[in-house]
């Protein structure tokens, strides 16, 4: 059966928000009351990427107060490592210490306030660029694949130190291993795009037997300078064109073990 991966990455101001709010449950946030409206209208699972600190306010200030309901959601609802912050290419040239730190942090505070079962086995990394000493933190930090940017053909791309024999094979919708790490494109960014353009290139790659759609948590926020009013629809749009296609939705860490190998 075809399948589709849906994530969102810089993820943490909902958190804060859940944090400092007066929420009475995980799902009275707005933000996760769109995710829930998703997965019981889809059955579609969600991955969100998370950043560790926003201005002052970091993971190790979240709330516990929901890991029940965490727990409870985690068959369809995870959260992995992004990034320590929002900063441009963060560990393009960083050394195997940096990012295991950051790694690790992460990780650490998504079991403190979420549980184990909410921790997701794959990520994306923010800008998707590594040192190959950085792979080998993440790995040892138990990451055992990373979703990231190959282009196309007309402006190829390459992610987590991948040559350009692997980042052509990723860029064609396949998932290249290496080192017991699997790497793969992400084939459409939502918020890059009008409704009409995203359900253009969902066509353009309707033959592939894995799908990979993610978009940007800020997006949602209407105070934000990029807001996008659409950004529900836009999910909403491409998870029903991707559904009717006959797809299932599955996190990537349950497909990476399908794939063959492509080196």
């Amino acid at each position: 059966m075809k399948k589709f991966c849906f994530t969102i990455d810089d993820n943490i101001r909902f958190l804060q928000e859940l944090t400092e709010g007066n929420y009475v449950s995980l799902f009275s946030h707005p933000y996760t009351a769109l995710l829930k409206r998703l997965h019981e209208k889809y059955e579609v699972k969600i991955q969100l990427n998370l950043f560790y600190e926003n201005g002052a306010f970091t993971l190790k200030q979240v709330t516990d107060k929901f890991k029940q309901e965490w727990q409870e959601n985690a068959e369809w609802l995870k959260l992995s490592f992004h990034s320590r912050l929002e900063n441009v290419c963060p560990y393009e040239h960083s050394a195997y210490e940096e990012v295991y730190r950051d790694c690790i942090d992460v990780h650490e505070q998504i079991s403190r306030f979420a549980g184990k079962n909410s921790l997701a086995k794959t990520t994306t990394i923010h800008y998707c660029q590594t040192t190959k000493e950085g792979l080998r933190a993440l790995k040892d930090c138990g990451v055992q694949g990373l979703l990231g940017l190959y282009g196309d053909e007309k402006k190829p791309e390459t992610s987590y130190c991948r040559d350009e024999r692997e980042a052509s094979s990723a860029r064609a919708g396949n998932v290249v291993y290496d080192d017991d790490l699997a790497f793969a494109g992400i084939d459409v960014v939502l918020n890059n795009y009008s409704l009409e353009e995203n359900k253009r290139r969902l066509i353009a790659i309707q033959s592939r037997e894995i799908i990979k759609i993610m978009i940007h948590e800020q997006y949602f926020y209407s105070d934000y300078p990029n807001y996008q009013p659409d950004f529900e629809e836009k999910i909403d749009d491409a998870i029903s064109f991707l559904i009717t296609d006959g797809r299932q939705s599955c996190f990537f860490e349950e497909i990476t073990a399908l794939k063959n190998f492509y080196k």
